[in-house]
């Protein structure tokens, strides 16, 4: 066995007495090397019932400290839908707009009928950029929406969906921008973090990097990701430009020089209890924020099947969230949030109550579900 392979299996933290079979789920992914260092947070209808975290932090063998924050990936996704499903609420953004009534720059190029929630949901045609970006570029906010606004979408709008993976932060971001007047990051702590505890940032201040555990990349298995691997190494398929301009890995976010830029599709900094509070926002309960008839829209169905870039399978998108879908069940029915690279996981299930957040440092690029998750998924649903 490595150094990563022999993590410690007793958890910390705290689970309800009717949760307890939780934590006996999570250490079997540690003991049986499905995760080498994690943490997870259940809220129910706003009281946390689960909070765990166990394992070691990286090749040192240093266990995994109590207050780990995680790069979050594509989860930081699920986290601007939050943050846009508040503007919904407060009726600053209007998801059957066009996109150029808040953004008049965007309407050019085929790109004039383009609807809040079509941007929102894979629809736009604009999943990778259509010049050389460098990591470097990522930081560059006002260059990379200008490139977009003026960019020719690959297919007509609103007639296919493909996985924005690094845009749609921008695309959604900057609506998000020109309707309130502030960035998804600042929005974030205004509106869900008045109290300064939460321990979530789209842009991280950098008081914080040293808490930051860095992922472990792995490499797809011959099996269930070798299509879609094959299709990222391509050249000319829409798959190999959105993840190799620049190249999507693991490390790409490793670096502590892109956690302090707002890149809101994939580098919001959190730790699990805090994202499934955020979750919580969206459940009845004390900490409800966004109202039961936003929710309602935000999860509606947008977008279900073939994806233009995420070949391997079907996906289900409402506005921003993934919804429960054979390639992430979540706690199916009424669930939506979102994964993120390699396992991370937040979501919520509003019939049910429940916020849930899982975070990890060993990624399985495999397409989902992974077996580590179906094992916490199915304690969660045991319990209730």
């Amino acid at each position: 066995m490595s150094t990563m392979q022999h993590a410690a299996v007793a958890a910390s933290g705290y689970t309800a007495p009717r949760f307890s079979g939780v934590r006996d789920a999570f250490e079997s992914n540690l003991r049986n090397g499905d995760d080498i260092g994690a943490s997870l947070a259940v809220y129910r209808h706003g009281e946390l019932v689960v909070d765990l975290w166990g394992g070691i932090r990286d090749t040192s063998g240093t266990p995994y400290p109590e207050d780990a924050l995680h790069v979050g990936y594509s989860v930081t996704k699920g986290v601007l839908g939050l943050v846009l499903a508040s503007l919904i609420d407060t009726g600053e953004v209007d998801l059957d707009a066009p996109v150029p009534a808040y953004w008049p720059e965007f309407g050019v190029a085929g790109k004039d009928g383009v609807l809040v929630r079509e941007l929102a949901s894979h629809q736009a045609g604009l999943p990778a950029f259509d010049e050389p970006v460098t990591k470097a570029d990522l930081a560059d906010w006002d260059g990379r929406v200008c490139r977009l606004a003026s960019q020719a979408p690959a297919w007509s709008p609103g007639t296919q969906h493909g996985y924005h993976a690094l845009t749609l932060g921008y695309l959604v971001g900057e609506v998000v921008r020109r309707a309130s007047g502030k960035s998804v990051g600042v929005l974030l702590r205004e509106r869900f973090a008045p109290d300064a505890d939460l321990q979530a940032w789209i842009g991280l201040p950098a008081q914080h990097n040293r808490r930051v555990v860095r992922y472990q990349d792995a490499s797809p298995t011959p099996g269930v990701g070798a299509f879609l691997a094959r299709a990222s190494e391509t050249s000319g398929t829409l798959t190999h430009a959105t993840f190799s301009n620049p190249v999507v890995t693991a490390d790409l976010f490793n670096d502590p020089a892109s956690w302090q830029p707002e890149i809101p599709a994939a580098n919001g900094v959190f730790d699990a209890r805090s994202l499934a509070r955020l979750y919580s926002s969206v459940v009845n309960g004390p900490l409800r924020a966004i109202s039961p008839i936003t929710v309602d829209r935000v999860r509606h169905q947008q977008v279900y099947g073939p994806d233009e870039v995420l070949v391997e399978q079907p996906t289900r998108f409402g506005t921003v969230f993934a919804l429960s879908s054979p390639r992430q069940p979540m706690l199916g029915h009424g669930s939506f949030g979102h994964d993120g690279l390699g396992g991370h996981l937040a979501f919520a299930q509003p019939e049910s109550g429940i916020a849930f957040a899982f975070l990890t440092n060993r990624a399985i690029p495999d397409p989902t579900p992974h077996t580590r998750l179906w094992r916490l998924l199915s304690a969660v649903a045991a319990a209730l």
